[in-house]
């Protein structure tokens, strides 16, 4: 059994969080999700509340993390200095994941200077004035971290997580209760073949610089 930890903050975007979350929760013999913040519990941009299921300083026990998004949570976030200095992450040893505008914490951590990511349409220009490599890209690898940019990059960044743990199978079982009737084929396609090109583009980085 893998661990799989969630990060959420204040004012965290819902769909980032729920449709990770049930996507996860599609099976249950495989990993044990966790989500963790700086509270007992947070509240959404909508006004949902979530409770956590521990303190942020125990992604350092989560084989595989993944951080929400959040128009206003996120900036809020990146100043609250016991949010960042409790997200110690190791991508030697771990799975890191983001879900659009998450991937800032990334970059400000470090994790991302000088590589490729991705985020939200709307907030590239941003993270491009803070140094970041932005590509127009659903879903950007570098290694064991992985940016996804808008929300239903969501179906991409699960998918990465379960081929990278167990394999292709996996991914399907979790994600085809969610393909539109008669279209199984068409996102098969779609979905399998932007891992494999995120996949392979990290690969190539890899090997062109050794």
């Amino acid at each position: 059994m893998y661990n799989i930890g969630i990060v959420i903050f204040d004012d965290f975007t819902d769909v980032d969080f729920f449709l990770m979350y049930d996507l996860l929760g599609r099976t249950t013999n495989s990993w044990v999700v966790s989500i963790l913040g700086t509270k007992s519990e947070h509240r959404s941009h909508l006004g949902m509340s979530v409770k956590t299921d521990g303190h942020i300083s125990e992604v350092i026990n989560q084989d595989v993390v993944l951080i929400t998004s959040g128009k206003r949570g996120i900036p809020a976030a990146l100043q609250d200095g016991e949010f960042m200095s409790a997200l110690k992450l190791d991508p030697n040893k771990q799975l890191v994941g983001s879900i659009c505008a998450g991937s800032f914490i990334l970059h400000e951590l470090g994790l991302l200077n000088g590589l490729l990511l991705t985020t939200n349409p709307d907030a590239k220009n941003v993270l491009k004035k803070m140094g970041g490599n932005v590509q127009d890209l659903p879903l950007v690898i570098e290694g064991n971290i992985a940016t996804a940019g808008g929300c239903l990059s969501l179906v991409y960044l699960i998918g990465w997580v379960a081929e990278r743990l167990f394999d292709s199978e996996k991914r399907k079982f979790i994600q085809n209760q969610l393909i539109p009737a008669g279209q199984l084929e068409h996102f098969e396609e779609l979905i399998s073949s932007t891992i494999l090109l995120a996949e392979q583009e990290s690969i190539n980085r890899i090997t062109s610089k050794r």
